[in-house]
């Protein structure tokens, strides 16, 4: 077959097969990862009751990856106070872009689930805004958890 095929056309071809992994990987879409090992602020708010906790915490911890324009992510939030632990997993990504990550969490608290496929998103601050910090919630009917915090020093990558 390449024998039948003119001159123009082959070179055309090998043009091609060389200019489209060129093009593909100079257009690779933006990933963004950071993370926190300390949040500043974690409330639970049960719908139901109604009652509104604002949490002290005794330790906690949240890393954010994510591809800009893809279904490509991962969350994860860990909080442990005085008498309760949570932990919150992004467990389907709905959408991304520079500085947000939508998707359905499910949500722990002492190892029980109390939030399964809810509704929620992180922010990120932008590169240069003048801080560096998150801020997300989670919620459906009954509950909502919203957090916020200060990224660590150093340990945010963009590329």
């Amino acid at each position: 077959m390449l024998s039948n095929m003119p001159k123009s056309v082959f070179n055309g071809l090998a043009v091609l097969t060389v200019a489209i992994p060129v093009l593909a990987w100079s257009n690779l879409l933006p990933v963004h990862n950071v993370r926190a090992s300390a949040l500043q602020g974690f409330e639970e708010v049960d719908r139901v009751l109604p009652q509104y906790t604002s949490h002290v915490m005794a330790s906690s911890h949240a890393t954010f990856s994510w591809q800009e324009g893809t279904l490509q992510s991962f969350g994860n939030v860990q909080v442990k106070t005085k008498a309760d632990t949570f932990e919150l997993k992004l467990v389907r990504t709905t959408s991304t872009n520079s500085y947000e990550v939508a998707g359905e969490w499910d949500v722990f608290k002492n190892g029980n689930p109390t939030c399964a496929g809810c509704k929620g998103s992180v922010y990120v601050s932008p590169v240069g805004a003048g801080g560096e910090y998150f801020k997300g919630y989670v919620e459906n009917d009954k509950v909502a958890y919203s957090f916020y915090g200060d990224l660590d020093a150093n340990t945010r990558y963009d590329y």
